[in-house]
This record gives C-alpha cells, sequence and structure tokens, in this order.
C-alpha cells in the first residue's frame, strides 16, 4: 500500500506523485515549496534516494552549494546514478571543489558514456585547471550530443572564439563598475538559451538597468566576446537568483514597459529568456551600437558578405528552420519558393543565400543558384551560425522563420528593403517591423 502524504495544506498525495510535485516547483523557481514537500517525503521516507536529488537541486538553486554537496552526497550514497552524479558535480563545482567534481562527472560519465550535461561539467572542471584543449573537446562532443543545452554551446562557443584570435591578440577588457551607483547582475546569462535568446535577455536586462540608473555587471558570455561590449565582469562565483523565477519574469516586464518605484536593485535577476521584445525604436541607435561585431572578426565576418555581393546586386536571403523548434510547426518550404518566383524577376542581379538547420532543404532552391556556407571562401570552425547571422544582417531582402535567430538579425540589420516572416498559422509571408 503506497503512503500518502501531506505536501500542501489540505492535499494529500502518493509519495510518487509528490517527488514530481517538488520537481515541478523546483522547476518554477518555487524553492521554498519545492524544499518542503522534500522534508515531508523525507519524514515519511528518510531514504527516498529522489527526494535528496531534488532537494539537492533546490539547495544548490537556493545559492548553497556547501549545503548542496552534503545532500546530493546522500542521493548518490543511495542511488549512485548517472543524474545524481552529474548533479553532484555540478555542486562541487561551484563550492570550488574542482578535484572532486571532476570524480563525481567522470563517474557520471562511466555510467552514461553520452551524458551531455556530464561531458559539459567535467569540461568546465578540466578549463579550471588549466586542460583548455581537453575541455574544448568535450564540449565539442557535448554540443554535438545536444546542441540545445545552453552551457555546453555557449561554452564551445566562447572557446571557439578564443581560439580564433590570432597570436597574441585579444579583445579589449571590460571597464570597472562604477562604485556610486545600485547594480543590477545576471549569472545566468548564456546558460538558459542559445545565441539569439541570450542577446534579447542581454540588451533587455541593459536597458532596464540603464533606465533605473543601474550598472549592469555579466559574466563572460558569447556575446561579451563577439559584439563591441565592455561591461563590467560578475564574478564566476556569484551563482542565479532563481527563487521565483516566473514571478521575476512578470515584474520585470512590468518594470520594463513602464516606470516603477520599486525596480529589481542590486541584486541578481533571473529570467529564463526575455519577457519582452528589447528591441525599442527609442533605442535602435544605442543597441546597434552594442551589438556590433568586434573588429578582431571581420576576417571571418566580411569574406562572406564580398563573396554574395560578387555574384550579385541584390542580396536575399532566406532562413529556413527544420529542427529543434519546439511545437515542430515549420513554415513549409513551398512559401519561400512560391515567394522567391514572383519575386526573383523584379529584382537587379539578385542572389540568394540560404541558412538552415538541416542542408537537406537546400536543393529545393536549385533554380536560384542559391549560395550556402559551404560556398563561403572563409569558414569559422565551429561557428558558422555567427557566420550566417552576419550575413542575415547584411542582407536587403530577408525572409525568416520560426525563432529568434533570424529575427534578431532582422533587428541588427541596418538597412533592410523588405523584411518577411511566416503568417500566423504558416498561412503565407508577410512584412513585419523588427523594432517596436
Amino acid at each position: 500500500m503506497s503512503i500518502e502524504i501531506e505536501t500542501l495544506p489540505g492535499q494529500r498525495v502518493a509519495v510518487a506523485a509528490a517527488v514530481r510535485q517538488a520537481l515541478d516547483y523546483c522547476n518554477s523557481g518555487w524553492l521554498d515549496i519545492a524544499e518542503h514537500i522534500c522534508a515531508r517525503i523525507l519524514d515519511a521516507e528518510p531514504g527516498n534516494a529522489q527526494a535528496l536529488l531534488i532537494r539537492g537541486i533546490v539547495t544548490l538553486k537556493g545559492r548553497d552549494p556547501a549545503r548542496a554537496v552534503s545532500i546530493l552526497g546522500e542521493a548518490v550514497r543511495r542511488a549512485p546514478n548517472a543524474e545524481s552524479l552529474h548533479h553532484l558535480g555540478t555542486a562541487l563545482l561551484a563550492a570550488g571543489r574542482l578535484d572532486q567534481a571532476e570524480l563525481a562527472f567522470a563517474c557520471a560519465l562511466e555510467a552514461k558514456a553520452t551524458y551531455a550535461e556530464a561531458m559539459a561539467g567535467l569540461a568546465e572542471v578540466r578549463r579550471a585547471k588549466g586542460d583548455g584543449d581537453g575541455a574544448f573537446e568535450l564540449l565539442r562532443r557535448s554540443v554535438a550530443l545536444k546542441g540545445n543545452y545552453s552551457p555546453s554551446y555557449i561554452s564551445h562557443a566562447l572557446l571557439c572564439l578564443e581560439r580564433s584570435l590570432p597570436p597574441g591578440e585579444g579583445w579589449a577588457g571590460r571597464r570597472e563598475a562604477r562604485r556610486d551607483r545600485p547594480w543590477l547582475s545576471m549569472a545566468s546569462l548564456g546558460n538558459y538559451g542559445r545565441f539569439a535568446q541570450t542577446v534579447n535577455e542581454y540588451v533587455a536586462a541593459r536597458l532596464y538597468a540603464e533606465a533605473y540608473g543601474m550598472e549592469f555587471l555579466t559574466p563572460d558570455w558569447i556575446g561579451q566576446a563577439f559584439f563591441s561590449i565592455d561591461d563590467p565582469k560578475l564574478a564566476p562565483s556569484v551563482l542565479p537568483e532563481f527563487q521565483g523565477w516566473l514571478q521575476q519574469r512578470k515584474d520585470f516586464a512590468r518594470g520594463f514597459d513602464a516606470r516603477v518605484a520599486d525596480p529589481f536593485r542590486n541584486r541578481d535577476l533571473f529570467l529564463g529568456g526575455a519577457p519582452v521584445n528589447p528591441m525599442l525604436t527609442a533605442r535602435r541607435a544605442d543597441i546597434l551600437s552594442w551589438l556590433t561585431p568586434r573588429p578582431c572578426w571581420e576576417r571571418f565576418l566580411a569574406p562572406p558578405v564580398e563573396a554574395l555581393r560578387r555574384r550579385g546586386r541584390t542580396l536575399v536571403a532566406v532562413h529556413i528552420r527544420q529542427t529543434d523548434w519546439w511545437n515542430q510547426d515549420y513554415t513549409p518550404l513551398s512559401l519561400y519558393l512560391d515567394w522567391l518566383d514572383g519575386l526573383w524577376p523584379t529584382l537587379e542581379d539578385p542572389v540568394l543565400f540560404v541558412a538552415t538547420d538541416e542542408p537537406s532543404v537546400v536543393p529545393e532552391f536549385a533554380r536560384f543558384t542559391p549560395m550556402t556556407p559551404a560556398d563561403f571562401p572563409v569558414r569559422w570552425q565551429g561557428l558558422e551560425y555567427l557566420q550566417d547571422f552576419h550575413v542575415l544582417t547584411r542582407a536587403d531582402i530577408l525572409a525568416i522563420s520560426t525563432g529568434s535567430f533570424a529575427a534578431t538579425a532582422a533587428a541588427l540589420n541596418p538597412s533592410p528593403r523588405l523584411l518577411l516572416r511566416p503568417a500566423a498559422g504558416n498561412r503565407g509571408l508577410e512584412m513585419f517591423e523588427a523594432w517596436r
């Protein structure tokens, strides 16, 4: 007979259901409620390994890595599997215990050789120990296994950027934070979303900080290396403020859209992705100046655009997304092909560029003799998507697909003649404004 416990006032559920409930509250940022439910489970079943695991995760997200190590260590003792070992490694890494973190991640990979998250964790340990080559190889494998796992994606990109610099060169350092102003930080920047999502989150948080007269502190993230920005650096030891993050998103959006008397101040901010469209027309010039690629990357960014311009006077770009969209509602290729059939005869010496996550679609565009990244005179190993992104920002005419990647490129295109996106229900392509 299964045990039932009262997890919330007036609510009694079986232990297995209580475990799922605790995890849901943890993921939603209600750490205090998740902790309460875990405590009730452990009162009834002191050795419940799942409750111990969730409690350890809750404790780490609550910014107490030392206590999380103790709880997760007990979870591993009770159930030494890949998941519990990975989370123990994450807590040990946050606590600065590198040797033990390395062992925990290595054991997780022994239990599950394809565990992309554990590979990324082990890579961070190796990088902290000065083994850049070992870290790079682990991150390369992690991204190949699970490209949408943000920590490995971002860390791999940062190492690729570092390795792309000519010998003896580096990007400019960061400015010091002013001590006479309040501050806002975002320790999670880069760990919850890939390139374009992170760029939008950065812009939103920076605009918010500036609106309320605050310094904005950021960790190392891909935008810091790719764009010409010099925000003060956040100490790596600062952990994200995860408690109540769904409410934080709502309060942030309220304070972004209208001035409030109680903005977030002198604290870390966790949003899990920007809850607003930050591309404000009134701040367009500022945002474009922030999101200008550093001159040191011109040797990778300029040649693809120049090669396209040599092929034609009117640069038409389409972005075709066919994988990794949450609801799989991909825009039919026929919409782009029919549109191009009508557009092509009206253009002066056009050239087509196709950016896509599914190269098998390219032959569908053969009658327009498209160029793809395979035709670039210079390939940016591991960062080809940044070359794609840059070309989209330089297109005369741009038709995008779902997601933020091409939409952000459209916003950063300084002078497009025409921007198109899929209409609701994929009924066709419609014109849109990238700024609000």
